[in-house]
């Protein structure tokens, strides 16, 4: 399976196809033409599907709001919520889901989303209220895009040091997430390691992630139009 990801992004690359979906994408970014260095453009086009990338480089525009937000309280989950008003992106819930589920049938439960989407008005208000310098400004959180969650569980210790994190980090690119913020590559992430945080690209990119040791502005950079 591995190798076989490994030869489609390789072929990909190489005849430098574009994936369809950049219209919806647009849309959502208030029409902005994708691209990798422009200030509000945050959807890259790559060889295997276009991508959001959204960091203080590529902010999302004001205004942004994602397009089918599902209430994870009122759903079937596999997993427990900290609190009963988190929010996720529908494609990122289903991937979720199943992730989760699958987890459980490994024999590692006890999975609790701690945060899901956030408004831009929730995420000025982290970023006006935080006193170590931690929290992104508004637009360059990756919560506002519907696609990530911070998840933790039970523990004497931190999550790095669970089952769970351990599970996390083996599997989550089966089902199209990423350790967003992997430890040591600060200096291309510009976020500090955090284990509790996933972001969701779909499984083809995750994959190619996985395979090179990527973060996510390293997938685009190299593999951008």
């Amino acid at each position: 399976m591995r190798a076989f990801f490994k030869l489609l992004f390789a072929l990909a690359l190489a005849a430098g196809l574009l994936a369809v979906g950049n219209r919806l994408l647009e849309a959502r970014a208030g029409g902005a033409r994708p691209g990798r260095e422009s200030a509000s453009a945050v959807i890259t086009q790559t060889p295997l599907q276009d991508v959001l990338l959204v960091n203080a480089s590529h902010p999302l525009p004001e205004g942004y709001t994602p397009d089918d937000l599902v209430e994870l309280y009122g759903e079937k989950r596999s997993f427990q919520l900290a609190e009963s008003d988190i929010r996720l992106e529908r494609s990122a819930f289903e991937a979720a889901n199943r992730m989760f589920r699958q987890a459980k049938k490994d024999g590692v439960d006890g999975f609790i989303l701690s945060s899901g989407y956030r408004t831009e008005a929730e995420q000025r208000a982290l970023y006006e209220a935080d006193k170590e310098g931690t929290a992104a400004e508004p637009g360059a959180s990756e919560h506002q895009t519907g696609l990530a969650f911070d998840v933790t569980a039970y523990s004497d210790g931190g999550f790095k040091d669970t089952d769970q994190f351990r599970w996390l980090k083996a599997h989550c690119w089966d089902f199209g997430f990423i350790l967003r913020y992997p430890e040591g590559r600060e200096d291309v992430t510009g976020i500090p390691y955090e284990p509790w945080h996933y972001r969701y690209v779909g499984e083809t990119i995750a994959a190619a992630i996985h395979e090179n040791g990527w973060t996510l502005e390293e997938y685009c950079e190299r593999s951008g139009g």
